[in-house]
């Protein structure tokens, strides 16, 4: 339960540094005046899980990786849905539309870079990101002058992290 309270605070860290509020006593977050409630739960077999919850539509889960959660799709998460509550205030795009200009996106990403079914690098589009598209490397071995480079090939594009990792 310990473990459960510490991601409690780090949501709270990592969302508020995206500039959502957290809600006094219980784990919801205000855009806009909206409060967008969520959960933080452990399965068996995956590890710890965001869930992000509104009464008219799914709930839309997302999963520790590498220890850490993608809080930039969460916090996106929460705006398009305090966004859709409002009055007056349709969102300029639909999930839909976002995900296909993704995908037309990360197609053309990987035509330009050569990143094919068969690289170690693979180009996918994000899902709820507009603009924005998922690279992922196999693990490889590298060099330490490599290392330097690829570190310094995309130190530009990973984001500042807020808390020391432990």
């Amino acid at each position: 339960m310990e473990r459960h309270a510490n991601w409690e605070e780090i949501a709270a860290r990592n969302l508020c540094a995206r500039g959502l509020a957290r809600v006094p006593g219980k784990l919801a977050f205000v855009y806009k005046g909206q409060a967008v409630e969520l959960s933080i739960e452990q399965s068996v077999y995956r590890g710890y899980f965001v869930t992000v919850r509104d009464k008219a539509r799914a709930p839309v889960q997302f999963r520790e990786r590498a220890g850490d959660f993608d809080w930039n799709a969460i916090a996106a998460t929460i705006v398009a849905i305090a966004q859709s509550r409002l009055p007056g205030e349709a969102p300029v795009v639909n999930a839909a539309e976002v995900q296909e200009q993704n995908r037309h996106l990360a197609d053309e990403l990987s035509t330009i870079t050569g990143a094919g079914p068969s690289s170690r690098l693979s180009i996918e589009p994000s899902a709820v990101t507009p603009g924005r598209v998922r690279v992922k490397l196999d693990e490889i071995d590298l060099d330490p002058v490599s290392v330097i480079q690829l570190y310094a090939a995309v130190s530009k594009a990973l984001p500042t992290k807020t808390e020391p990792r432990r």
